[in-house]
């Protein structure tokens, strides 16, 4: 019983060991991982964004006062992987979906032309700043969704966004 315990305590201080791991490197280092289905992953750091066209919303929370959000949109960062766009974005391109992971696990879904310009375009932007002050060291990256009457897609340290392609053959 006694060494089942101790075993037990050492796999359980070794998982959160190994859990805690990546959390704490990008915390130092923070970037997204932008994957695109069998392409390497590409690392876009606080540079790479600050490179990209910037996008500005206002919006809040619900129990939030409304804030000046400033990130990348989210439709730019996934232009990146060379998804289809325009009127390339037809047929099976259509079935793509971006999954965007927190350092939590938490994840969204958003269908590729839901962020289209020319279907939903939907307004997701990865901020990076709040009322024009950087966000947290500790959560650097958020996914603001103005448009959601619920803000359950608003993501805290946004860690990877994939762009999967859901069609079957």
């Amino acid at each position: 019983m006694r060494l089942r315990w101790m075993f037990s305590c050492l796999a359980w201080l070794a998982l959160s060991a190994y859990a805690a791991e990546p959390v704490s490197r990008l915390a130092n280092h923070p970037a997204i991982k932008l994957v695109l289905d069998g392409k390497p992953a590409d690392l876009l750091d606080q540079a790479a964004l600050a490179s990209m066209p910037r996008a500005s919303v206002k919006a809040a929370a619900p129990g939030e006062q409304p804030s000046t959000w400033q990130g990348v949109a989210l439709e730019d960062i996934v232009g990146r992987t060379c998804v289809a766009s325009g009127d390339a974005l037809v047929g099976r391109a259509l079935s793509r979906f971006v999954r965007v992971t927190a350092a939590d696990g938490q994840q969204v879904v958003f269908s590729a032309a839901e962020l289209h310009p020319d279907f939903g375009h939907a307004q997701v932007i990865l901020a990076d700043s709040r009322d024009g002050k950087p966000l947290a060291q500790d959560a650097p990256f958020r996914l603001i969704v103005p448009g959601d009457k619920r803000a359950d897609r608003w993501l805290s340290f946004v860690t990877t966004v994939e762009v999967v392609d859901a069609s079957t053959p």
